[in-house]
């Protein structure tokens, strides 16, 4: 099989993940285009890519576009500022049911988190990564994601009340108070 054909097989295979992943990251408009982008530079770079397990790579390659695209923005919003027009957020449009309690508690849990952390988890349980391919994607080795993970779901679970919070920090500690 030709490079050609391997690569339009691999397109055809993980276009409509990597179009998902960039959807949720920066909205339907400019989600095309990051995915569009990240097929270039994969076709640019074919024969240094991953032949068994490409995704990860598409996906690391789809969140640096989409972090440039973002930073990007963010330096014209706040050139903008002054001139009195408002910021332009990249995200899913508004959610007409953010009313409901659950989804509210589980979005600020995950906001709650470093970029880094969301993104891990967000691999994982959105895009159905391995703990390896998301390591890959965030650039930290296995043993790093892992502990990385562990740390982030007992936060989580912390946080969205399915645990409760250890002695040590619902009660102020006596150390120093001694008469």
């Amino acid at each position: 099989m030709s490079d050609e054909e391997s690569f339009t097989r691999m397109f055809q295979d993980h276009y409509e993940s990597v179009l998902r992943y960039a959807w949720r990251r920066v909205g339907p408009v400019d989600a095309p285009d990051i995915t569009a982008e990240t097929f270039k530079i994969a076709w640019e770079k074919y024969k240094r890519l991953p032949r068994e397990q490409p995704l990860p790579w598409l996906y690391a390659t789809a969140r640096n576009l989409t972090l440039n695209l973002i930073r990007r923005d963010n330096r014209r919003d706040a050139l903008a500022s002054p001139l009195g027009e408002g910021p332009k957020y990249h995200g899913a449009e508004a959610d007409h049911a953010s009313t409901v309690v659950a989804r509210q508690t589980a979005l600020a849990a995950l906001n709650s988190l470093s970029e880094d952390d969301r993104e891990l988890v967000l691999l994982m349980s959105w895009e159905g990564l391995d703990l390896r391919g998301a390591a890959k994607v965030v650039g930290c080795s296995r043993p790093t994601a892992a502990m990385r993970l562990h740390r982030v779901r007992k936060r989580l679970r912390r946080l969205l009340g399915e645990e409760p919070q250890s002695v040590a920090t619902r009660q102020p500690s006596c150390q120093g108070n001694a008469v």
